[in-house]
């Protein structure tokens, strides 16, 4: 009798907890990049690993760095998946099926050729400036050599100075990041020439 009055206390406390919580913000708009403007074949099967990234860079908030260099999160704004998810889709599609290979999320187990390892290392809004660094490596799936390495930068600015059109600039700036490792890819990956 004593267990289940004390266990009746305690569901009580528990349900008085949960209601003191703050309730969490919805954003008011939530973005992606969006189709792929420029596409690039690849002669070759290669697996596209999502990148790696700070929490801060690669998950679905965004920041904007103010003028003393601290980074705060931009209200009302999200992404609709993931950054280092976003942005690995968007180089998916850049590389398109039109050559003699094709490019698969490293998820999917497929035997590749290539792998491409990549690092988000700056996503972030400085007021209407809009910024996107990566680093890129392509290695050779089989052995792990390294085929090839690069940097690509994009920046774009906002139309205007609200969330919305800063989270648009970031999408601009992070498709544009997005293309150029996929060009990257498109002419690094190449197929290896049969033994005779």
């Amino acid at each position: 009798m004593i267990r289940s009055i004390s266990l009746a206390f305690a569901m009580t406390a528990l349900t008085a907890c949960v209601s003191i919580l703050p309730e969490p913000e919805v954003p008011d708009g939530l973005y992606r990049f969006g189709a792929m403007t420029e596409t690039y074949p690849v002669d070759t099967v290669v697996a596209v690993r999502e990148p790696e990234a700070s929490r801060l860079f690669g998950g679905r908030v965004i920041a904007s760095e103010d003028a003393a260099g601290a980074l705060r999160l931009v209200r009302g704004v999200e992404w609709a998946d993931s950054a280092t998810r976003l942005m690995q889709v968007a180089v998916l599609d850049a590389l398109d099926d039109k050559g003699a290979g094709v490019a698969v999320a490293l998820e999917a187990g497929a035997h590749a050729d290539y792998e491409l390892v990549w690092r988000i290392e700056d996503f972030t809004l400085a007021g209407t400036l809009a910024r996107c660094d990566l680093e890129a490596t392509l290695v050779e799936a089989g052995t792990r050599k390294v085929v090839a390495q690069t940097n690509v930068t994009s920046s774009a600015n906002a139309d205007a100075s609200s969330a919305e059109s800063r989270a648009l600039a970031l999408a601009e700036a992070g498709r544009a990041c997005a293309a150029q490792v996929a060009g990257f890819v498109s002419e690094q990956a190449t197929a290896t020439e049969p033994d005779a």
